[in-house]
């Protein structure tokens, strides 16, 4: 596991620089809370640990797929 220190405003990007699968950037840190923005194609599924759990037990249907870009 790598855990970063990062402040309002950076990121952390994915993948390989030149051609980057996404990025995840800070928005805001309020308290014990930090608000995060993730930069990923439409085809990427991002999921709250807590969803993806109950997704992997059957608990949840999966959400709708995005319509193509055009």
């Amino acid at each position: 596991m790598l855990a970063l220190t990062r402040r309002v405003g950076e990121e952390v990007i994915l993948g390989d620089p030149k051609s980057p699968l996404g990025s995840i950037r800070v928005v805001e840190v309020s308290g014990d809370k930090v608000r995060l923005a993730f930069d990923f194609p439409k085809t990427v599924q991002i999921n709250r640990k807590e969803l993806a759990d109950e997704k992997m037990k059957g608990g949840l249907a999966p959400p709708p797929k995005a319509p193509p870009v055009e």
